[in-house]
């Protein structure tokens, strides 16, 4: 190709500071460095991970910085050393890396890597993206808001070739998060009893878990009536209402013999949090938080209602090793058992992402996302 071997010159969503929406700006993206892979981004999601890192959910995050953890793309060219990918591959970029080789990639306990940089820059300390001269930040390394980016191998998952790379960026956060919630940190049981706090794309994911898992009944609680038929399709045997009772809890345990096996909170709201601990099985019942809530923020829960048998757990990133499960997950959403597709409710060209994020904030959308060949 013409471009391997020299800086592409590229639009990218620019954050210059905090609360600074974006901003599409001219970038330069650098050639690939030893272990590095260059992506030719095709599409990438709408998602309020990117929504609370600009408006200051993390006060040391660094500006300015090209914001984006969700993408697909096809490798553009390679660094020296690369070995799983090549140019035209179709990968999923994924914000947390998996080297294979430290303590935390060998242990089944954890999707986390040792190898990831947390400075979001890549492991030299330095960033492939600049702008008027001055170095970007790179979100988790990838920056999926750039029509080209540069990340490290650890954090490229090659997958199905039939997949719709413009479509596909959902396998690199909602669909992983709210499946592996069910099948990894949740394992799910096939009979159970389930309920989904927050009908988004990645509680919409979580119904098509507890479906594929086997659950009897699948609870999707929304405080939007309008989001119910669409849940149906995804897996929700029954809808609940909050607005429509005077104890969600209560509620819950009539419809479930005295409470849910399986709780999901797909919403960074700590009250709701709390709620779903308290709809759980008294003995048995599992709450998995999935939604992020300002860092340091805590939540109640009980130390008799943990003595008598309420679990609760977190997951981050579906608590996949993502680089490993992404390309199963696409062999199913190429298959058609994930319905990529029906979460998509808009596709935007790049420069139309700020109105993509306000359709986030006001429900307008199910999931946005941004096609790059628009």
């Amino acid at each position: 190709m013409a471009t391997v071997g020299k800086p592409i010159t590229c639009k990218a969503a620019v954050t210059w500071e905090v609360g600074g929406g974006f901003k599409i700006e001219t970038v330069e993206v650098a050639v690939p460095k030893k272990g590095e892979v260059r992506i030719r981004m095709t599409s990438t999601g709408v998602c309020h991970s990117d929504l609370h890192v600009m408006e200051g959910i993390d006060k040391d995050w660094p500006f300015p910085c090209v914001l984006g953890h969700e993408g697909a793309g096809i490798v553009e060219s390679v660094g020296e050393g690369v070995t799983s990918v090549a140019p035209g591959d179709i990968v999923v970029p994924v914000f947390e890396g998996h080297c294979g080789e430290c303590d935390f990639c060998k242990d089944p306990r954890t999707c986390m890597c040792q190898k990831q940089t947390r400075n979001h820059l890549q492991m030299d300390g330095t960033s492939r993206i600049t702008c008027k001269g001055k170095p970007i930040a790179q979100m988790s390394t990838i920056s999926t808001f750039s029509q080209y980016t540069v990340t490290n191998e650890i954090n490229v998952a090659k997958v199905n070739p039939k997949a719709n790379p413009n479509t596909l960026c959902l396998a690199g956060c909602c669909i992983p998060t709210g499946y592996g919630a069910v099948m990894n940190a949740g394992r799910v049981h096939p009979g159970a009893t389930c309920a989904v706090w927050g009908l988004g794309g990645v509680g919409m994911c979580v119904l098509m878990g507890c479906r594929d898992a086997g659950a009897s009944k699948i609870i999707g609680i929304d405080t939007n009536p309008n989001k119910f038929p669409l849940a149906k399709q995804f897996g929700a045997t029954e809808f609940l209402n909050p607005k429509d009772v005077s104890s969600v809890p209560e509620k819950l345990a009539e419809m479930t013999n005295g409470g849910v096996d399986y709780c999901f909170v797909s919403v960074g709201i700590t009250p709701v949090m709390e709620q779903a601990f308290m709809s759980s099985h008294p003995q048995w019942g599992k709450t998995v938080i999935i939604g992020l809530a300002d860092i340091g923020e805590t939540m109640k829960a009980g130390i008799w209602e943990l003595i008598y048998g309420r679990q609760l757990v977190g997951t981050f990133y579906g608590s996949y090793k993502a680089r490993l499960g992404i390309p199963d997950l696409v062999d199913k959403v190429v298959s058609g058992q994930i319905q990529l597709e029906k979460l998509i409710s808009h596709r935007l060209p790049l420069d139309k992402i700020e109105e993509g994020f306000k359709m986030l904030t006001t429900g307008e959308s199910l999931r946005a996302i941004i096609d790059y060949d628009l």
